[in-house]
């Protein structure tokens, strides 16, 4: 037995729940999971619920598998058996379901936190704010794509508690989304002032391709693709680097313009299978390729030093391999 499981052990039997939850915590951020886990069933066996929330979130953001698609869920529920009107626990297993792509529920969810959020119990204060809860309502809907009710209930929270660095930057990227280009652009201008996220860039990048401002919005996609390592959105990491494609080709520089559309396809390429949406902009990117090099004069110097046979001496190459096998099979090789 290690000495932190040995000292967990010791807190537990004095009670002191909280410190054997912080030896666990320092297990999990060594990278040791087995200890961290062991240490969270002996606390989740003294009906500690702490630790049970605190496992249903390592499966939810950590785990690889996610505990085969649970994401916790199954550790919220059991806490909430224990405590029902946990805030906190109503809200982590929102976005179990949402992961699960059931969003009416996940946004029922947060509607019944919000809801609880009055009469909570006295046996545990919520961590998380009134407003962030309908705030985290929002961000689910932005994940989900759904603009149009994300944008409207954006707006209720502004009326009730202020405008917002982060209100300000959502109302940027919701307009953007539902094409109102020239009002996003005034809104994502002033969140630029206050945070220079990838995200705002590419935002406003999109705004200014959407209004024909190609050379304005080549600038702002070469900004993101500069911090492209810090990004683990394929779908942003995809936007920003195959648009600068279109921008060239709009203003007349189609070289520039295979080189995105070069640079995108063999990023893709080491990704394997993609999702549906991407996939279709692999694929167009490809077929844009192929009618560029079939049609315009022009070289591909990427893949310039390639050398590929005609037709004809294909042929004669084939038959030379054939007539020198039979010659080795007739001498016994």
């Amino acid at each position: 037995m290690s000495d932190a499981i040995e000292k967990a052990k010791q807190y537990i039997e004095e009670e002191n729940y909280k410190e054997a939850l912080r030896i666990a915590r320092k297990r999990h951020a060594k990278d040791d999971i087995n200890e961290y886990l062991e240490i969270l069933d002996l606390l989740i066996e003294k009906d500690y619920l702490l630790a049970l929330e605190e496992k249903g979130l390592y499966y939810q953001y950590y785990d690889e598998s996610h505990d085969n698609g649970d994401y916790g869920e199954k550790y919220f529920n059991k806490y909430l058996e224990k405590q029902p009107k946990s805030i906190n626990a109503i809200c982590d297993k929102a976005m179990s379901r949402f992961n699960k792509n059931h969003l009416d529920e996940a946004l029922e969810l947060m509607d019944e936190a919000y809801d609880k959020y009055n009469p909570y119990s006295k046996a545990e204060e919520p961590r998380i704010k009134k407003s962030e809860v309908k705030m985290g309502k929002i961000e689910l809907l932005i994940q989900a794509k759904e603009y149009d009710d994300a944008l409207t209930l954006l707006k209720h929270f502004e009326n009730e508690n202020g405008y917002t660095e982060k209100v300000q930057s959502y109302k940027g990227l919701l307009l953007q989304k539902i094409g109102e280009n020239e009002d996003a652009l005034e809104y994502i201008d002033d969140a630029l002032k206050n945070d220079e996220t990838i995200l705002l860039n590419n935002s406003k990048a999109d705004a200014l391709y959407d209004l024909g401002r190609y050379k304005e919005a080549l600038k702002y996609y070469n900004r993101c693709i500069k911090y492209e390592k810090e990004v683990d959105d394929l779908e942003l990491l995809t936007n920003f680097n195959y648009k600068p494609a279109y921008c060239e080709l709009k203003l007349g520089n189609t070289e520039e313009a295979v080189k995105y559309l070069n640079k995108t396809i063999n990023m893709l390429n080491e990704y394997g299978r993609l999702p549906k949406d991407i996939e279709a902009i692999y694929q167009k990117c490809s077929f844009k390729k192929d009618e560029l090099m079939k049609h315009g004069d022009i070289e591909d110097k990427e893949f310039k030093q390639t050398k590929f046979l005609s037709g004809k001496t294909a042929i004669y190459v084939l038959i030379a391999i054939i007539i020198i096998y039979i010659i080795l099979k007739i001498f016994g090789f």
